[in-house]
């Protein structure tokens, strides 16, 4: 095991987050300019909302007719209006949950790719990048500065979560560790990083491990 074994691990872990910005810019591409794409970000919207209107109009038309139709033959006809009016609202209701609910989940369905992308960049710009740099420089103050970020930053934390990058608490716990790495600290190193899910950083304790 060597540093640059855990630079290596670094760089794959970049690339593969490469990646998968590379695919979700492509999905929204995909999204834009094919016909089910546009019917879900452009046309959905527009005919639960004339299905809509045509009801109002077709249940507002319906109950004046019954109304006129009542006062004039009252012996005859004998509708029940509170039933019809129970009738009308949920027949209201129905086109109006339907239209917000296909919004909301083609907004879900675009911002959930968005935000991955979003995540995917804060990893690589916040976390690798300047962790990268710090080993290679034997920048230690770099070093405690990211895991210092890995706890206080929340949108980096989060980002790291989304990414299935590993626990922001554990990781911060790890690069410490790596930076006060010393015989007596040799079974907590070792406990930590079988726990740790991050690979580049398992590989960082590894290698501490090995120069005590």
């Amino acid at each position: 095991m060597t540093m640059k074994t855990v630079l290596e691990e670094i760089e794959k872990r970049i690339k593969r987050l490469e990646a998968e910005i590379e695919l979700a810019e492509l999905s929204l591409k995909r999204m834009e300019k094919s016909v089910k794409g546009e019917q879900l970000l452009k046309k959905t919207s527009s005919y639960p909302f004339y299905y809509l209107l045509f009801m109002i109009v077709w249940m507002i038309v319906g109950l004046l007719f019954l109304i006129g139709l009542k006062n004039r033959l009252p012996l005859i006809t004998n509708f029940p209006m509170v039933k019809y009016g129970l009738l009308f609202i949920l027949v209201f209701f129905i086109p109006i949950v339907y239209f917000i609910w296909t919004n909301r989940e083609t907004e879900g369905i675009t911002t959930g790719i968005e935000v991955r992308e979003k995540w995917a960049r804060t990893v690589i710009k916040r976390f690798y990048i300047p962790l990268k740099e710090a080993l290679e420089k034997e920048d230690e103050a770099k070093i405690a500065e990211l895991a210092d970020s890995l706890l206080e930053n929340m949108e980096l934390a989060r980002a790291v979560e989304g990414t299935h990058e590993g626990d922001p608490k554990m990781m911060s716990y790890a690069l410490y560790l790596y930076i006060q790495r010393s015989p007596e600290l040799k079974n907590e190193i070792r406990e930590t990083s079988e726990r740790l899910a991050n690979k580049p950083l398992k590989k960082l304790l590894l290698l501490a491990m090995k120069d005590l």
